[in-house]
Parts: structure tokens; sequence; C-alpha cells
């Protein structure tokens, strides 16, 4: 890793959550993509004029002033959005954005995307896309009663979950997708799928799998939702404090946030689970800047 003077600022959060030697492999599987076809196949699909299958494998570019190690990516799906994931590098940020565009050019992207330490400092023009939030389960805030955690079939979380989706912001709603009915079905064979319940009623769901964001392993948040009517009420991360003290206090609990989610946020925090990495946007010259909602 020495390599990449950028990961040196990840350590520090990597070396808390014991997950130095998972950022080892992370970058290990990341270099593997170079040039991989079978990760470029995952972009079947997307037929951009100019572009080659393979163009959609990751590249290691090397420059006299440092390397980049990165792919494309497109924000929400949308080929309208394209920007370039920097995995790592050895480049003042001028100089980054400049290669960046400049190699992938032809997908002509808005932004290119950082993971970072949330006190790094970053350009005035760099733009938050989604906080990370971590902790181990024996280090959250311990259960207080308020929500428990109860069974319920993946077709009912799924419609309180399609339900609290309909509710957001246009904005948010436009950029946060709603689990799938497999997802939650996944999370229920391999996971956890449960309501969260309070005063006798399913107030929401709560639903995690293993996996990993990033470096990062452990369980992930794949839904977390409280029905509108019963928001602001501290049942999120009442429930969130249920499910660490069933699971193990070693174990970190994982998940990402929307940049314009600050409910989540706060539940999160609440809970214990404080933000520990951000990925971030920094516009590109010849683009229009971060990949926003329309």
């Amino acid at each position: 890793m020495s390599a990449w003077p950028s990961l040196a600022a990840l350590l520090p959060v990597a070396e808390r959550l014991g997950e130095r030697d998972a950022l080892a492999a992370w970058l290990a599987e990341q270099r593997g993509r170079v040039g991989d076809a079978g990760f470029a196949a995952l972009f079947d699909g997307i037929d951009l004029p100019g572009v080659a299958r393979i163009d959609f494998a990751h590249r290691h570019v090397r420059t006299g002033r440092g390397d980049l190690l990165g792919g494309i990516r497109f924000f929400g799906q949308d080929v309208a959005r394209p920007f370039v994931e920097v995995v790592a590098h050895g480049l003042d940020l001028d100089r980054l954005r400049a290669v960046a565009a400049a190699e992938w050019a032809a997908f002509s992207p808005l932004a290119l995307r950082l993971l970072v330490p949330p006190a790094v400092a970053l350009p005035g023009d760099a733009a938050l896309d989604m906080t990370v939030h971590a902790a181990r389960m024996g280090a959250m805030a311990p259960p207080d009663g308020r929500a428990r955690l109860g069974p319920i079939e993946p077709a009912e979380a799924h419609r309180l979950v399609v339900e609290r989706h309909e509710a957001m912001e246009a904005a948010l709603r436009r950029d946060v997708s709603p689990a799938r009915l497999e997802d939650l079905e996944r999370c229920a064979e391999h996971g956890i799928l449960r309501a969260i319940c309070a005063g006798g009623q399913t107030v929401g769901v709560l639903a995690t799998e293993p996996g990993a964001v990033a470096f990062l392993s452990g369980d992930v948040v794949a839904e977390e939702v409280v029905a509108a009517r019963f928001a602001g009420r501290g049942l999120a991360a009442s429930a969130q404090g249920a499910l660490a003290a069933r699971g193990d206090p070693a174990r970190p609990l994982v998940g990402t946030i929307h940049a314009r989610n600050a409910a989540s946020r706060r539940t999160a925090e609440r809970a214990g689970r404080a933000e520990v990495l951000r990925y971030v946007f920094l516009p590109l010259p010849a683009g229009g800047g971060a990949p926003r909602p329309r």
C-alpha cells in the first residue's frame, strides 16, 4: 500500500476497526479489476459511441508525478451522469482532476469520486456524496427498550420500505432507491430482516446482511426505515441498539447514508455508529460538476 499515498489517510480507520488486513485485500481486489474483461462485463447493456467493452474495466494510470487506480461509474446507474471512481492515487488534487478527465475523456465524466476520512481538507468545490458509518457492535449504544425487533415477512417489509421511500423529499427520492423485494428476501435468508416494533405496533423495518462497504466488512445495513408518522422519536436508533445487543460485540455494523439524509445520519450517530469515511465528488475540468440530482 505504500505505493499509494492516498491510502495512508485510510489506515487509522482500518486499524481502529480491526480492518488493516481488509484494506490490503480490498486494494488487491481493486487492482485485479485492471483490464479485467469479467468486471467490464458487469456494464453490459451500456453502449456508448467510441467506447469498447474493456474500457469499463479499471485502469492503472502511470504519470511522472504519481499514479491513479480507478474506473468509470454512473451515478444512480444513469449513463448521463458518469464519474471516475478513484480507488487510490499519488497525485495532488489539481493533477488528479486533469489526469482523470483526460484518461476517461471518452465517457465525458462530470466528476471524480474519492473515499476519504471525515476530517480531510478538501477544496471548496467538493460535494458530499454519502457518509460511511461504522462501529463494533459491542461499542454501540446499549438498547433503551423503547423499540424491539420482531419477525416480518419480506413482502410486508417491502411494502413498508416503498411507502417510506414515497414519503421522502423529491431530491432524495431520485437518488436513493428502496431495497428490492429480492434484497429483503436475501436478508431474511442470509442476514437479518426484522420489524421495528414500538407500542404494540410495527413502525418500521431493519435489514442487514454480511458484506462490506469498501474495505470495511461486517453486517451491512441494507435497509432501515421508520414510517413517516413515527419518525422523530428515536426509534430507529433504539432498534439499532437492540440489534447490536444481539450481535457479536467484535463485529462492525456498517452502512452508507446519502448526503441529503440528515435524519439517518443523526440516527446512526445516536446509535453509536460514528461517521468514519465519506465519499466526495470533485468536478472535472471538462465536466459539468458533480453528478447532482436533476
